[in-house]
């Protein structure tokens, strides 16, 4: 029995190596499937299932790609033109015999335009390098989901026979994952969304070209931690002080600044409460490590899993004290 275990455990670790590289797709799966299985179910009572998992595979395809694609575009249109003004901004400004505060400024914003016109080249090889295997992991879990939405039932019985819990405690850890991604998505998500549509109202009130694009790219970078939105109202903000436009530049700062932070915290406190209850401080971890080891899909990632380990500990904790895991 020992052999057993122990020829199990050295095939186990194998295949984790082998999938390293595509974790992210087959974890992916999992959060999609999480996402998407109340619709299936409600679409499988009136089509065949395979049928009503293709279908919402094809949702799932146009709900969280499509967005990405649309942005995607409007930036890979946009370089030229950004690059183009880089450079003609740097050759205006670059004087550094210029004396006087707004000619400081705006000496220093052409070195920093300088510096990102230089950056630009190598940034975009890397984006490149990124979303070919963020393709490729997307792929991965779209398949996965499929096969998941078929077969999840009895793919879960034959797992929860492997963790060391009883019955009630394995189904108690399946509600809460169920719960901690879908809370965890839909915070996120929402969240978002509702900052990036401040920080595009902000653009469109202080005057600036494209509001709605900003808007959305704002909502994205939003889900990256520590910096957020910065990466796209700080530059906006001094493009209009250089411009000597300080209503608009204050403009942008409330509603880029001020408002995001009172909208991140009330929306996730919401939601919350109403599904997964998570600690901010493992959200913000769990973004950070995620971030670091598999991309941007860390961002979502990386606190499910991290947050699904402390529901481990604490449901294996119980079953140990002879408590009934909730």
């Amino acid at each position: 029995m020992k052999s057993a275990r122990l020829l199990v455990l050295g095939a186990a670790a194998l295949v984790a190596i082998a999938v390293a590289p595509v974790a992210v797709g087959l974890a992916s799966a999992l959060v999609l499937y999480e996402l998407f299985a109340d619709p299936y179910a409600r679409l499988a009572r009136h089509v065949p299932p395979r049928f009503a998992a293709a279908l919402t595979v094809c949702a799932a395809l146009i709900v969280v790609v499509g967005p990405m694609v649309w942005l995607g575009f409007h930036i890979a249109t946009r370089v030229p033109a950004v690059v183009a003004t880089v450079t003609a901004y740097r050759n205006q400004h670059a004087d550094s015999s210029v004396t006087g505060i707004p000619a400081q400024v705006q000496t220093q914003a052409a070195n920093a335009a300088s510096s990102v016109g230089n950056e630009l080249p190598g940034l975009f090889q890397s984006l490149a390098h990124s979303a070919a295997w963020a393709l490729l992991n997307w792929s991965i879990a779209l398949l996965g989901v499929y096969y998941l939405l078929t077969a999840a039932s009895t793919s879960w019985q034959r797992f929860a026979r492997l963790l060391p819990l009883s019955p009630a405690g394995a189904e108690t850890l399946r509600t809460r994952f169920r719960d901690i991604t879908q809370g965890m998505v839909a915070g996120t998500l929402l969240s978002a969304a509702i900052q990036g549509v401040s920080i595009g109202t902000g653009f469109w009130l202080a005057g600036l070209s494209d509001p709605l694009f900003w808007g959305a790219a704002a909502a994205v970078a939003t889900l990256v931690p520590v910096v957020g939105n910065n990466v796209v109202s700080v530059p906006a903000i001094v493009l209009l002080v250089v411009r000597q436009n300080y209503t608009g530049a204050i403009t942008l700062a409330i509603f880029s600044g001020l408002f995001p932070p009172i909208i991140d915290r009330v929306v996730r406190a919401t939601v919350s409460r109403r599904v997964g209850r998570v600690h901010p401080m493992v959200t913000l971890v769990g973004a950070l490590v995620g971030v670091t080891i598999a991309g941007v899909a860390g961002l979502i990632l990386g606190p499910i899993a991290l947050a699904m380990f402390f529901v481990l500990l604490d449901v294996y904790d119980k079953e140990q004290a002879g408590l009934q895991p909730v």
